[in-house]
């Protein structure tokens, strides 16, 4: 359709739906001055702030800055995760934005005319990017804290499995109840949101490892609250806590209560569902963006892209298809 022709459209348009096209223009305008803000306030090597910065020269249609304090050179997006992008930035936002709202891969690869497999690579490198941000915070979880597990089905989901056969969607373990075909992930969170979900191995964990989980997460002080498995009890010496068992419904009252826990579990087993499984390799990836899901689920999409582009441009940190290949992978041990 030529120009005069939707010009010719857009005059027939009600003042409401001209209003809507008129907001959707002025974000895609917004966020793409925020995308191409090549402004520098921070050496990425030295990391001081306001640093003595000159322009050498153009590398890759970038402009490439020299730190006078350092002596390094790069450019505006050196060292995070767009510096080896092949496709475009806006079309990395798009895919991460889908990502966030659970747009199946096959249906952003058709809307952003991409193919399957860099939807699915880009995907993992904002997972691995989440992971990544979730380790450098060091969450410390304070006051009331619920903890406990939910296990779901191992999964080779995209490859052939060695020691089995392999099962259909929506196929069940040979063997009855938890088994070493559980992977199991332990999920804490406190009544501030402050949360860790992680896989830790197949079957029950142990002491050790739930020492080894939350010990350094939790402040003293803190009252964990557990159903009746002993692997916590640990924490009341190690993280100088207190270790309260809540042993059915009938123990729960208005603050002791695991409500908030369980409605995590719900949560990963809709989404876990959704997606018919994840390999169990990339587990841990999906906790990461659970967790930032449930912190930007009161957001709209244009408060989710603002805060993505400030993480997409800002965050240190270097991601390749080969090391979401060898990097970060979970991996279950036999001990466990």
């Amino acid at each position: 359709m030529r120009q005069s022709a939707v010009l010719k459209e857009f005059a027939k348009l009600t003042d409401n739906q001209k209003d809507t096209i008129r907001k959707t223009i002025e974000e895609m305008v917004r966020v793409n001055e925020n995308l191409s803000s090549s402004k520098q306030d921070v050496c990425p090597v030295c990391g001081k702030v306001h640093p003595k910065l000159y322009r050498r020269d153009i590398h890759d249609k970038k402009i490439r800055w020299y730190c006078g304090s350092c002596g390094h050179k790069f450019t505006y997006d050196s060292h995070t995760i767009t510096s080896n992008l092949k496709i475009g930035r806006d079309v990395f936002l798009e895919i991460c934005l889908d990502t966030l709202n659970m747009v199946p891969i096959k249906k952003t690869a058709e809307r952003l005319d991409v193919s399957v497999q860099c939807v699915f690579n880009n995907r993992h490198k904002l997972l691995s990017l989440l992971e990544e941000i979730l380790q450098q915070e060091d969450v410390m979880m304070s006051g009331t804290i619920e903890g406990d597990e939910t296990y779901v089905l191992e999964s080779t989901k995209g490859s052939v499995p060695e020691n089995r056969k392999s099962r259909h969607r929506g196929g069940h373990s040979g063997k009855r109840g938890i088994s070493h075909d559980q992977i199991c992930i332990v999920t804490t969170t406190d009544r501030n949101e402050h949360e860790i979900f992680s896989a830790v191995g197949s079957a029950k964990p142990t002491t050790g490892i739930i020492d080894d989980l939350l010990s350094k997460h939790i402040e003293k002080g803190s009252i964990v609250y557990v159903d009746g498995a002993t692997c916590y009890n640990d924490l009341a010496n190690t993280a100088e806590c207190k270790v309260k068992h809540l042993v059915g419904h009938e123990s729960y009252n208005k603050v002791e209560h695991l409500n908030t826990v369980n409605s995590i579990h719900s949560m990963i087993k809709r989404i876990y569902a959704y997606y018919r499984g994840v390999a169990t390799k990339y587990l841990n990836r999906y906790m990461a963006l659970f967790i930032f899901m449930r912190r930007l689920k009161e957001m709209g999409s244009s408060e989710k892209s603002e805060k993505l582009i400030g993480t997409i441009k800002w965050f240190h940190c270097h991601i390749t298809r080969k090391s979401l290949k060898e990097e970060h992978l979970f991996t279950v041990h036999a001990e466990n």
